[in-house]
């Protein structure tokens, strides 16, 4: 085994009425009268490093409190039953499902919802509270064991985060058939930083596809589903802080890659192979080009000029079953006319490769090391189209387990993958073709599929040390794993079963985002395929050899009950001079210019050309010596990926 395995001032009070969409799962808007009362922000706890505190960017600078249960309240209850909520009560079996204690949330994304268990609630009190904010409300329940925050309330504590470190506690007390329950506590943070771009992901049974084609049944070699949804892949799309749409109706098109600058996405189109879709603001610009075979899970270069196509030694989730024959050895193509890019040095049996954010890297599974047991990265230079200092980072053990879908932090630091047992690497389409009772099989007829075991892990580069994600994997520590020892609220049923990792390809609020589609509970929903995501901790040396992930949060605005993987983060297309940003990321040229105050949320500026002599968090750079010095007490800013972005110091 080549690789070292760690097992694995004055107040004043003013009202305003907010009503806003249910943003998860929910039925219906929370809509409350608030109480608003600003007061001077809290200083930091003792022993709270002073280089990662940072003003919140809000658009208010003021700290904010917010009182919702007074007469009358959404609950509709009266003063006595608000008096005996806020005392609480013996918690008698009431416990929090989601979401989980110490989740890392990214600001901008639709509000959560809360969800327990061991009480039918008549009303509850959620209060959070964190150093600039505080919220107490009494509400109806959304539904049974269910309250979806409402989403201007969300978007406010996410303005007024001062990040790491800033710990938001969450109680929740309910009151069931006169009796009061809870509280029952939790926490959470919130970044300073919006996740940048879309998510693409593959869903099947589709509620979007089943409506916008009308019952259609799908082309041979798709799958139908009951009642005549259709069940063959499809790429669906959730753009920043949306909910799911759908992305093109080509029959089972959903083994998928972005580029990430987000200007490309390939897929595989049945007995075709490869296909390439151009994309601007969002959207297919043309019809697709062929682009080759193999197209299955191709290696997008950043910009998607280029697409390297894994091997066909061995299946790789059906991305060979459905290439129309095609075989052959890893191949590099242009993406746009699918011609060959011939020596490459790129290995012959290289299976689901990947290239770093930035171009630098490759990293894939080398089917030569033990039939596909070794993980293997090399250096890579796109102007030439050659690999080179090739090396062995992780070798498994003789055996079923292999390593599978590596991708590289944008830090180049490690390597995130999967360790699987699964003989396709991808879950063997568990949970993925549902039917009528269940997970199932074709013509709508239930016929359970055992979900392979599968984890997620990063090797370091430096080291070769593996370290499991603990945390995101449902762990406290990684030798909790050994004994199934889990914080997950259902046990063991929820652990081992986490497939296709991908990662946003810049950083965010000092946090890497992981995101993966994984088989557990949802909270009172149930358990389903389906998509979360988790932040890691940037490692300020660029080691990566302890456990530095968080527990991971639900992906909201997908649709729940749907087979639904491979959760591709990337950039949105990138927008001209003169058009609207909220940061360079979202510009071609790389920078953004605002002509008003800087210490808003996201505020709207336009793309133009460098106008300091440094760069600012969020433009770009090629070394850290463009980047901006940081405000006094803030973090020094590092260019990552090609942006400069902060590091905070390790808690």
């Amino acid at each position: 085994m080549s690789g070292n395995i760690q097992a694995s001032a004055s107040t004043h009070t003013t009202s305003a009425s907010i009503a806003a969409p249910v943003a998860g799962a929910g039925n219906a808007p929370n809509s409350a009268t608030l109480i608003v009362t600003t007061t001077p922000v809290s200083t930091p706890a003792s022993g709270t490093p002073a280089s990662t505190m940072a003003k919140p960017a809000a658009s208010t600078k003021d700290p904010i409190s917010i009182d919702d249960c007074g007469d009358p309240n959404p609950a509709g209850i009266s003063a006595s039953d608000v008096q005996a909520l806020r005392a609480g009560g013996a918690p008698d079996g009431l416990r929090l499902l989601y979401p989980y204690a110490g989740t890392v949330f990214p600001r901008g994304m639709l509000a959560p919802d809360l969800m327990w268990e061991g009480a039918v609630a008549d009303a509850v009190l959620v209060h959070i509270k964190s150093q600039a904010f505080e919220y107490s409300a009494c509400l109806p329940p959304t539904a049974a064991g269910q309250l979806t925050l409402a989403q201007d309330v969300w978007d406010k504590a996410g303005q007024l985060t001062f990040g790491k470190d800033d710990g938001y506690s969450l109680n929740v007390s309910v009151l069931s058939q006169g009796k009061v329950l809870g509280p029952v506590t939790s926490s959470f943070k919130i970044a300073q930083a919006t996740i940048k771009g879309s998510i693409y992901y593959n869903s099947y049974s589709s509620q979007l596809a089943a409506n916008a084609m009308s019952g259609m049944m799908m082309q041979p070699g798709g799958f139908p589903g009951a009642g005549g949804a259709p069940m063959g892949g499809l790429v669906l799309r959730i753009p920043a802080g949306g909910r799911a749409e759908l992305f093109g109706l080509t029959d089972c098109n959903g083994c998928h890659s972005v580029s990430a600058d987000g200007s490309r996405l390939l897929s595989q189109f049945v007995a075709v192979g490869g296909e390439s879709y151009e994309l601007s603001a969002g959207a297919m610009t043309a019809a697709p080009v062929f682009a080759g075979p193999r197209g299955a899970f191709g290696a997008l270069y950043p910009n998607g000029s280029a697409y390297l196509a894994g091997s066909s030694v061995v299946e790789v989730a059906r991305s060979t079953m459905t290439s129309g024959g095609a075989t052959g050895d890893a191949t590099l193509h242009n993406a746009v006319d699918g011609e060959i890019i011939a020596n490459t040095g790129i290995p012959a049996g290289a299976l689901m490769p990947m290239f770093s954010p930035d171009g630098s890297h490759l990293a894939f599974n080398d089917y030569a090391v033990d039939m596909a047991h070794g993980l293997a990265v090399m250096r890579y230079d796109t102007a030439t189209h050659t690999a080179s200092d090739y090396r062995v980072l992780f070798t498994e053990p003789a055996g079923a387990m292999r390593p599978g879908w590596p991708f590289v932090l944008p830090d180049n630091g490690a390597v995130l993958f999967a360790r699987t047992d699964g003989p396709d690497f991808s879950g063997n389409g568990a949970g993925v073709m549902m039917a009528a009772g269940g997970f199932g099989g074709f013509g709508g007829q239930p016929e359970p599929v055992e979900a392979p075991f599968s984890e997620l892990s990063v090797v370091d580069l430096a080291s070769n040390t593996v370290t499991l994600l603990a945390k995101a994997m449902g762990y406290d520590k990684p030798e909790d794993a050994a004994s199934e020892t889990t914080y997950l609220p259902f046990g063991a049923e929820e652990l081992h079963h986490n497939y296709f990792p991908t990662l946003s390809p810049v950083a965010a609020g000092g946090y890497f985002w992981v995101f993966f589609d994984s088989i557990r509970h949802y909270g009172v929903f149930g358990a389903g395929r389906q998509l979360w995501g988790a932040a890691i901790d940037i490692s300020p040396d660029g080691t990566y050899t302890t456990d530095l992930s968080h527990p991971a949060f639900y992906l909201p605005g997908q649709e729940f009950g749907t087979g639904n993987h491979r959760a591709f983060a990337a950039l949105d297309p990138c927008r001209k001079d003169g058009d609207s940003c909220t940061s360079g990321i979202d510009c071609c040229g790389g920078f953004c210019y605002f002509d008003g105050p800087e210490e808003l949320v996201d505020p709207v500026g336009s793309c133009t050309p460098k106008m300091m002599m440094c760069s600012k968090r969020d433009e770009r750079c090629l070394s850290d010596a463009d980047c901006c010095p940081p405000a006094p007490g803030e973090p020094t800013n590092t260019c990552i990926a090609g942006f400069c972005a902060f590091i905070p110091p390790l808690n």
